[in-house]
């Protein structure tokens, strides 16, 4: 017998030995009696919906799908519903599915009890939701918009003469921060004889500029003594003649201050020019860019996308996770994801009823709990270990909350059986911590399969759930994240 059917059979049986617990800890009875009433509805169409499909009331089954007919060119649907749930008058029937491959099931809005019970066989307000069609038709234009943003990547920076491209822009990244270097250490002394004549100028500045300052105020007095016996309009450029004699004061006592400053080393040019503790941090902050572009190129980067499907309460999970893996002994991941922790509801409704004994009507409550199942995101950031061939452990952030776990790993990394504790917070909808296990097998090319438990010791929210995904490296995505970061 071959390893992979081997495997295959393990995981088989490991499968139907926990759906075996989860029947006999559930108590879960195929057979139910329960009195039922029979309604109908009429949709435009009931594509993907066969006979015994469930029907649900605020995600809770209370009835099935019997029969589906044509009449009148709309599809004519028989249902059952629990005699325990109250459908009114206006009651309305949708076609919905759980998730967006999952199955499909008539939603039921029982109406608002003023409005009085419908009557049995009733046919009852409907509407159709957005099919499956029409989603893939979305879907089909965004691939097609995705398809010409790769293509026109591919063109530009795709294959070898695109990977020989970015491998010459480090190149030549290291080669100019090496040249930075050597320019600074051997033009040291000439910045200093450079800053040396400056000086000298401006000394030699500060001795004439009063000697032309004072001369631009005679000229001055003797401007405004020629406006006075000819022309009034000179008078106002005399003026400003004074105030530039004297702006040129102000610049030449700047000058002098600023090269002051710099002489004893004050500012970032002047301990750039007399501080070699600075010119020694330069240098290292080149060493230590090198030393990053270098590690980065040997860092591995791996993606991971997948789904599953929570059977129990029709909910399911799809999400995509980062993993940058400096050695092959640790790695860093993070996972974005749909929440698949259901939360319970209790609502409570009141019926009207005739006491057998008075005669008269008497309002009775009925409380209902249902799982209600929000749809948002989560965000998991791991620190992930490897303790020798086949055991990986892992912590951090899960689901938006603290946890750990630890992983079985075999053939390679293509057989994984793992475990996680998270959210460790009691509610009076959660009394324990969450307990997660899972088994999944890559069986072709980094697609794999997988399946397991969730919620194990919250009896009212454990689930089994079934799906698979796609595992990749992505060495082209690395180097852009990398020419990001050296552009910053």
């Amino acid at each position: 017998m071959r390893l992979e059917t081997k495997v295959g059979a393990f995981f088989v049986a490991s499968i139907c030995v926990v759906g075996w617990l989860i029947i006999k800890v559930e108590k879960i009875n195929f057979f139910s009696t329960k009195p039922k009433r029979l309604f109908v509805a009429s949709f435009e169409q009931a594509a993907g919906l066969p006979k015994q499909s469930k029907v649900r009331v605020a995600g809770v089954e209370v009835g099935r799908v019997l029969d589906i007919q044509l009449s009148n060119g709309r599809a004519l649907v028989s249902f059952t519903v629990d005699e325990i749930v109250e459908v009114h008058a206006n009651a309305v029937a949708s076609l919905a599915n759980i998730g967006i491959l999952g199955e499909k099931y008539i939603d039921l809005n029982p109406g608002n009890p003023r409005e009085g019970l419908a009557l049995v066989g009733t046919q009852l307000t409907s509407h159709t939701g957005v099919g499956m069609d029409a989603i893939m038709e979305s879907l089909g234009i965004i691939a097609t918009d995705i398809k010409g943003i790769t293509s026109a990547l591919n063109a530009s920076i795709g294959g070898i003469e695109g990977q020989i491209k970015l491998d010459e822009i480090v190149d030549n990244i290291r080669v100019l921060a090496s040249e930075l270097r050597g320019i600074a250490q051997d033009n040291h002394y000439a910045l200093n004889r450079t800053m040396e004549n400056v000086e000298a100028i401006t000394l030699e500045f500060r001795e004439r500029l009063p000697i032309l300052a004072r001369q631009f105020e005679d000229l001055g007095i003797n401007l405004n003594a020629m406006v006075d016996e000819n022309r009034p309009e000179i008078k106002g450029i005399t003026s400003e003649v004074r105030k530039l004699a004297m702006g040129f004061q102000d610049s030449s006592d700047s000058l002098r201050n600023i090269f002051a400053k710099i002489e004893n080393g004050e500012g970032t040019i002047g301990k750039l020019l007399n501080d070699d503790v600075t010119i020694a941090k330069v240098n290292d902050a080149v060493d230590n860019l090198n030393e990053m572009l270098s590690g980065f190129k040997n860092m591995e980067l791996r993606l991971d996308m997948g789904g599953a499907s929570w059977t129990d309460r029709g909910d399911a999970r799809v999400g995509m996770g980062i993993t940058l893996a400096p050695r092959h002994d640790y790695w860093y991941s993070i996972d974005l994801s749909s929440t698949p922790d259901g939360k319970i509801r209790d609502e409570t409704h009141t019926f009207t009823k005739i006491d057998p004994i008075t005669g008269q009507p008497v309002e009775v409550p009925i409380t209902s709990r249902y799982i209600k199942t929000e749809r948002t995101f989560t965000a998991s950031a791991q620190f992930n270990k490897r303790l020798g061939d086949n055991v990986v452990v892992h912590a951090g952030i899960i689901d938006g909350t603290g946890g750990g776990g630890a992983e079985f790993r075999a053939f390679g990394d293509r057989f994984r059986l793992g475990a996680l504790a998270y959210d460790f917070t009691k509610r009076d909808d959660k009394e324990n911590p969450r307990y997660r296990g899972t088994a999944s097998y890559e069986f072709w090319q980094g697609i794999y399969a997988q399946a397991g438990i969730q919620d194990i010791a919250n009896k009212e929210t454990r689930s089994i759930f079934f799906g698979g995904g796609i595992r990749w490296k992505d060495d082209d995505i690395k180097k852009l994240v990398g020419l990001a970061g050296v552009a910053k």
